[in-house]
């Protein structure tokens, strides 16, 4: 039996895998993230809660963990504490089918304090009637406005 090496492949073929790659493995990352919005319910609470505003004014958490419905967004949340309410949004490579929030403090209810591991985590239903949960890291809610929902 021969053996094959690489030299007998055409170039357009050796070239044809990373140009393949480079525009397959966005569009599959796009589409997991697309997913994740719908199964967290993130885009239900965007068809309420959406926000245009770039770069709110406020008091910036950075690398927040949180979960929004069944969907953990570990350490990629970035909240915006204003006097008002909340802005949420992931980071960069998440922001694809995940606009940014603005959920008034108004909105969270049935606000409780919870542990995941050594976290300390705070859960809550959002709107009324409900249209999602979230968990988000205590901190957020405790060095803003939301302390007073606890």
């Amino acid at each position: 039996m021969p053996e094959s090496d690489s030299a007998d492949m055409p170039v357009w073929a050796i070239l044809l895998i990373p140009i393949g790659f480079a525009i397959v493995f966005p569009l599959f990352w796009c589409f997991i993230m697309w997913i994740n919005s719908r199964v967290s319910g993130w885009s239900q609470l965007a068809d309420t809660y959406r926000s245009d505003i770039q770069d709110p004014p406020g008091k910036v958490f950075d690398s927040v963990h949180g979960r929004v419905g069944l969907v953990s967004y570990r350490g990629v949340l970035q909240c915006v504490a204003v006097k008002n309410g909340l802005y949420i949004q992931p980071g960069f490579l998440f922001k694809f089918a995940h606009p940014m929030l603005f959920i008034p403090w108004t909105e969270f209810h049935q606000v409780r304090q919870t542990h995941f591991l050594w976290l300390r985590m705070v859960r809550s239903r959002i709107g009324n009637p409900h249209i999602g949960s979230m968990t988000l890291a205590a901190k957020v809610f405790e060095e803003s406005e939301g302390r007073k929902l606890l």
